[in-house]
């Protein structure tokens, strides 16, 4: 292995990427600019939290060496994509932060500066969903087996070390958790699908804020080194006792693309072989790491520009969180625009409200409605359970036409829930002699209710949208009308899905009529829903 040219993210050519014509390529990073038509569409990963993980580091470093002065800037480089040598320039500065396999008390990349000794662990453990030590001493390891993943390529072993940093949940005393929380939801805007501008380039670079943006963080902003940046430039700031928090004020704020809670030195070695993730042939295996705790930990009033969070008076913001039950158009609140509806306000990621405010009137193209691609782990505390992804739109709206949108959707998401509320209800009375006594998981049903009501929900909020521009009551009432009639008529479908193709436990049919008819039951529930006549613009 040769010590004196350490492999690097930055300079080697690793990345894989699919082409306009469909063919499968590795390139540098830097091959981002200079691309001819625009050649790159899709970053291609054997994972979908790696896929994740990548496109956040791609936007991370054009956010710390290649942000845009301004909007002027933003817009040029919209336009026309950066040269490869214009980017190669731009990375020079941050080069040294991205080595792979330097000596102990040499940066690499993600990893403690200084570890010279701590607990080893096969690679595996460096895998979110992967069984723990206890897991895999009873013998417990039922659904992620030990032993799958026993070596990596230096990059994907990398990528796998970015994406625990990231993501870290609680991994015992002192194993510090990411500085958004552990399993932290991520919300990226995606170009729409057919539009000219739906390039590798054009989709990192709808996620880099302006520096003016970046200014708007707390931070130590006078903080330049590359240390204050990138922590494993230097000696870690370790969190043995109580004191010893990482505040905004004590890093740059682009620290926040580059959180370190976890010390971690990964061991590379000379073999080669096949890497377990990737099945390509590597060199340089990585088969183990070493680990101790007390590594950075990230306290105080930290905003990541990719996430939405929960504000609540006089508590620190609150990062939202993957969770049981997936990600879908009950979350559009939130997610795409400010939810108020609950004790603490919900605020899209900065980059969403960055989107928002601007960037749709600086790409100057009506017909460009973009997604939000939002993704993330449900994590409970050191357990992954799932792993969530979905898109969804958000539009071109601002000011009060914006309000006047999400004041709809807030009443067809409170609407929905009441219908779900009640036909659990009718259902539990459907199938039980005594409903409030019946235990059982039937979370299944709120899976099913919210996937057979999210393409009418995008349906109507897409025609919502334009006439909220100029603020068509009579078509608004009309469409929120047409939201009150599939609801009822999806609560009707499914109770007799559910209720009909399996009896109750008796076999008592008039129950079933009972509940889907008589008094408390389904219908009257239904036609004396305050939230269905709510439903009015």
């Amino acid at each position: 292995m040769d010590k004196e040219t350490p492999m690097n993210l930055l300079l080697d050519q690793w990345l894989p990427v699919k082409t306009k014509n469909g063919d499968e390529i590795t390139m540098k990073i830097a091959e981002l600019g200079g691309q001819t038509d625009n050649d790159f569409i899709e970053i291609l990963s054997p994972r979908a939290d790696f896929k994740g993980a990548i496109y956040q580091l791609l936007i991370g470093i054009l956010q710390t060496a290649f942000a845009p002065k301004d909007g002027r800037e933003w817009k040029k480089y919209w336009r026309n994509p950066p040269s490869k040598e214009e980017l190669e320039q731009a990375f020079k500065r941050i080069e040294p932060a991205f080595n792979l396999n330097t000596e102990n008390g040499e940066p690499a990349f993600m990893q403690d500066f200084d570890l010279p000794e701590g607990e080893n662990k096969g690679i595996a453990s460096l895998l979110i969903e992967a069984p723990g030590g206890k897991t895999i001493k009873d013998n417990a390891d039922h659904f992620v087996k030990r032993g799958e993943v026993e070596k990596l390529s230096p990059y994907w072993a990398a990528i796998a070390l970015f994406t625990l940093q990231i993501n870290a949940p609680s991994g015992g005393v002192g194993h510090r958790v990411s500085l958004r929380g552990g399993g932290p939801l991520t919300t990226l805007l995606m170009p729409p699908e057919n539009n000219a501008c739906n390039t590798l380039w054009h989709k990192l670079w709808l996620n880099v804020l302006t520096q003016e943006e970046v200014l708007t963080q707390n931070g130590g902003h006078h903080k330049d080194e590359l240390a204050a940046v990138f922590p494993w430039m230097a000696s870690t700031r370790t969190s043995e006792k109580k004191g010893m928090e990482t505040y905004p004020d004590d890093t740059h704020p682009l620290q926040m693309y580059w959180s370190m809670p976890r010390r971690i030195r990964l061991h590379t070695s000379d073999n080669t072989g096949i890497c377990d993730i990737s099945g390509e042939q590597s060199a340089n295996l990585v088969h183990q790491f070493h680990t101790k705790n007390y590594g950075v930990n990230y306290s105080g009033n930290w905003v990541h520009p990719l996430t939405p969070y929960a504000f609540e008076t006089d508590k620190e913001p609150l990062s939202l969180k993957g969770q049981p039950g997936g990600l879908g158009y009950r979350h559009w609140l939130g997610l795409a625009v400010i939810d108020n509806s609950g004790k603490a306000k919900k605020v899209p990621a900065q980059i969403v409200q960055a989107y928002s405010n601007k960037r749709w009137d600086w790409i100057e193209d009506a017909a460009f409605i973009p997604q939000i691609w939002a993704f993330a782990y449900d994590m409970d505390n050191m357990k992954a359970r799932c792993w969530y992804e979905t898109t969804m739109p958000i539009f071109n709206l601002e000011g009060e036409a914006l309000e006047n949108l999400q004041e709809y959707a807030q009443k067809m998401v409170q609407a929905a829930t009441d219908v779900l509320k009640t036909l659990k209800s009718a259902l539990k009375i459907a199938w039980f002699k005594r409903p409030k006594d019946a235990k059982g998981d039937i979370s299944y049903i709120d899976a099913n209710f919210w996937s057979f009501t999210e393409p009418e929900f995008y349906r109507l909020l897409a025609q919502l949208a334009e006439y909220a521009k100029n603020d068509d009551e009579t078509t608004i009432d009309k469409l929120l009308a047409n939201w009150r009639s599939h609801l009822k008529q999806s609560a009707h479908e499914l109770f007799d899905q559910y209720a009909l193709n399996s009896m109750n436990e008796d076999g008592d049919f008039k129950r079933v009529i009972k509940a889907k008819h008589g008094k408390g039951g389904l219908e009257h529930y239904l036609n004396g829903s305050k939230a269905l006549k709510a439903l009015a613009a």
